[in-house]
């Protein structure tokens, strides 16, 4: 028997709803397992764990969509939660209100064993904020597993991170010094960057170490909580900073650079409006002696912008989607004309967004 504070338990409980499965195949991963002090989920791919307060109780596994949603009905403060003693289930009363909800022994959740000793790599903010800035341009395609996530590499001894959707590159140089296994580039896939930015906020005191195992990926959270998920081990990592090479020197990319005027989005948007129906979004962008245009159109009309820059553009007319525009120029501050790409990026290069040129 313990009683826990209701929006405590349910703040760790939606932390590990994630890694529920939406499958029934194995029951018991559609469940929380409570044990040893820790709520933990697992669905074939990815787990997360969390202490809890629920100290010295080890109730099963819960149906955790049940569970969770049982608690977010309550409306007192606390919550009293016992084991039944005739019964395998979880009595979980509050207030005037109680409910009994079946389980599963814990032996019955199964979890991958990790093997070998890991590789640690520590998370410090500065590459957290380098995953974050990446992940809006990771890939979706699951036919090319190895875009669907965010590249930890080193190529001088300091953290780089890289994603692509075959259309558009980010890089995000770090100030951080590590070291990788074999020195072989690390890819973190979608789901796990995304869970990890999340209990990062929850955690923010905490240590964040990242243990890299043959076929898996570990974040361990000081004491409190850990991330989990399995990896490819025949996956190939691209090399970015070849691809990205062939398109522009990133030495040199910084005296190439313009400041982005303030009618830059608003024009980018007025083209996003006219192309909101087509498959294949397309802009035409022409240079000039007066700046730059842009021309879209489509079965909803057209839009036609200019907008000045402080420098003069020396690039043939091209097309470009006006979306990739939109959803670096958000986090960037300059722009860069090149032959085959169009480059945003922070005036200090540290992150570098390629967008190709599309027919």
């Amino acid at each position: 028997m313990t009683t826990a504070k209701r929006d405590e338990l349910l703040s760790l409980m939606m932390l590990v709803r994630s890694a529920l499965a939406t499958q029934s195949f194995i029951p018991a991963w559609t469940h929380i397992r409570l044990a040893e002090g820790s709520a933990t989920t697992y669905n074939d791919t990815a787990s997360i764990s969390v202490k809890t307060p629920l100290l010295g109780m080890n109730p099963g596994c819960v149906p955790g969509e049940l569970f969770i949603k049982a608690l977010s009905s309550f409306n007192a403060d606390s919550v009293l939660l016992q084991e039944h003693p005739n019964e395998r289930a979880l009595v979980v009363t509050s207030g005037r209100s109680k409910l009994k909800i079946p389980t599963l022994p814990v032996e019955d959740f199964k979890m991958p064993v990790l093997k070998g000793a890991p590789a640690s790599i520590d998370l410090n903010d500065d590459i957290l904020a380098a995953i974050g800035k990446c992940l809006f341009s990771v890939g979706t395609d699951p036919t090319h597993p190895e875009q669907m996530g965010v590249t930890l590499g080193a190529p001088n001894g300091l953290a780089v991170l890289y994603s692509t959707d075959n259309m558009t590159i980010s890089r995000c140089a770090t100030k951080s010094a590590i070291s990788l296994p074999g020195d072989a580039p690390v890819i973190l896939p979608t789901f796990f960057c995304e869970q990890l930015l999340s209990l990062a906020k929850a955690y923010i005191d905490d240590d964040i170490v990242l243990n890299v195992y043959p076929g898996a990926l570990q974040v361990v959270f000081g004491k409190k909580a850990t991330l989990l998920t399995k990896t490819l081990v025949d996956m190939e990592v691209r090399d970015f900073e070849d691809v990205i090479k062939k398109y522009l020197d990133i030495e040199t990319l910084k005296a190439a650079t313009m400041t982005i005027p303030k009618s830059f989005d608003a024009a980018f948007n007025r083209a996003m409006l006219i192309l909101a129906l087509e498959t294949d979004k397309a802009t035409t962008v022409t240079p000039s002696s007066e700046g730059v245009t842009l021309f879209s159109k489509s079965s909803l009309g057209e839009s036609d912008d200019e907008f000045t820059l402080d420098k003069k553009v020396r690039v043939k007319p091209f097309k470009v989607d006006p979306g990739h525009v939109l959803r670096a120029a958000k986090s960037c501050g300059s722009v860069a004309f090149y032959d085959r790409v169009l480059v945003l990026c922070t005036p200090d290069i540290s992150f570098v967004h390629l967008v190709a040129h599309c027919a």
